[in-house]
């Protein structure tokens, strides 16, 4: 697989709030979600139930897309990511990994344990008009690689 471009990395590492876009019953829904970013797995852990119209969508079709963006006034401050990934629950062992990184990121999720989902990212786009306008790094996972 190849590596994580450190500027992706960073990007991940300073937001927390996703948008993933679902599709079920050949309708499109959207849901924005805190998740925390795992390195190891090159995935987004994000908590979840599985009775949400965005979670249900999960169990039918893995494959989802979503965005990573902040909120700037101005256009030459715009920074955004796009990806398509793969999204399954985690149970067991790699769930109670998962939920323990979660944990460190947003603590308050200690309250209420939910269904823990990790989107493994398979394709990303980063566009950093703070670097220069229009500024991409593209980065894909190997299709051969295991998750």
């Amino acid at each position: 697989m190849p590596a994580l471009p450190s500027a992706i990395e960073s990007f991940l590492l300073e937001h927390h709030v996703v948008s993933l876009a679902t599709i079920s019953a050949g309708e499109p829904w959207a849901a924005s979600c805190f998740y925390a970013f795992d390195p190891a797995s090159l995935s987004l852990i994000v908590l979840s139930s599985e009775k949400t119209r965005h979670g249900a969508a999960m169990l039918e079709h893995r494959t989802i897309a979503g965005t990573i963006a902040g909120q700037p006034n101005k256009i030459v401050d715009i920074r955004g990511m796009q990806f398509v990934a793969e999204a399954e629950v985690l149970e067991g062992e790699a769930g109670n990994a998962a939920y323990a990184l979660y944990c460190k990121r947003h603590p308050i999720a200690r309250l209420k344990r939910n269904t823990i989902w990790r989107v493994a990212l398979r394709e990303l786009k980063l566009t950093d008009n703070a670097k220069l306008f229009g500024h991409k790094v593209l980065w894909q996972r190997d299709q051969g690689t295991p998750l």
